[in-house]
């Protein structure tokens, strides 16, 4: 199981974003090459994160884009949902065939996606960036 490229993009720009103090901004040029995104893509992705309330851009000299709300606030569930739709989907419980030992499948499985779905929904930007704390980022909340 692994998160789309698309999703790790996102989180990629959203936590390089937030290891900037509030009132900085970054072009995307800068930010592509830091995460190693590639530009076209990245520029798409920062479009979706604008227009979902997660970022903000600025136009112009000294424009770029920044968080447009704290670190803290955002969650890795949140930026994964808002590009790829939905959160991690172990089964599809609507077509899942009935056999012996069946429920006892869908049972683990619906757990375990729900044990994840959590953690993706309680985990912030901030906490991430707070996990690199040896490292020369800094998170700053707005």
């Amino acid at each position: 199981m692994q998160i789309s490229k698309k999703a790790d993009y996102a989180l990629r720009a959203v936590t390089i974003l937030g290891s900037l103090p509030p009132d900085k901004t970054m072009q995307a040029q800068e930010m592509a090459s830091l995460g190693q995104i590639p530009i076209k893509f990245l520029e798409q992705i920062l479009l979706i994160l604008k227009k979902a309330g997660l970022l903000r851009s600025k136009r112009g000299v000294g424009g770029g884009y920044r968080l447009a709300k704290a670190s803290r606030l955002i969650t890795v569930g949140e930026v994964i949902e808002v590009v790829d739709g939905e959160l991690v989907k172990l089964i599809d419980r609507d077509d899942f065939p009935v056999f012996p030992g069946s429920k006892g499948i869908e049972q683990s499985l619906t757990k375990t996606q729900e044990g994840i779905n959590e953690a993706l929904g309680e985990t912030t930007i901030e906490d991430i960036i707070n996990l690199d704390s040896g490292d020369s980022m800094v998170g700053y909340g707005i």
